[in-house]
């Protein structure tokens, strides 16, 4: 039985540095909406959100939130920064922890 290979940090933090930057050369001065796992907030709450704000379908929503659940979190949409804000904003009324990030 072979050993699980797992990607050593400095490898997968340069694998991330490649991805970010491949997204800002693709949308600019974009903002990043990203969704947070917390104990309050349920798959449900989080699957609703998703399909209201950004027209998520069900199978979308629900990839999201495992994302969300066993990553942390996760990307949610990327937009201009007045409306990725506005988003946060009406996130968190729906009990779903989010924060904007510019791309």
């Amino acid at each position: 039985m072979s050993p699980l290979s797992v990607p050593d940090v400095d490898t997968r933090q340069d694998a991330e540095k490649e991805v970010a930057s491949k997204v800002r050369d693709l949308f600019g001065e974009e903002f990043a909406v990203i969704i947070m796992d917390s104990d309050f907030t349920t798959f449900d709450e989080v699957e609703h959100a998703c399909m209201a704000l950004f027209g998520y379908s069900k199978a979308e929503a629900e990839s999201l939130s495992m994302r969300v659940h066993t990553a942390g979190e996760a990307l949610a949409a990327v937009m201009p920064e007045d409306r990725a804000r506005q988003s946060v904003r009406q996130l968190r009324r729906r009990n779903v922890l989010a924060r904007v990030e510019k791309l």
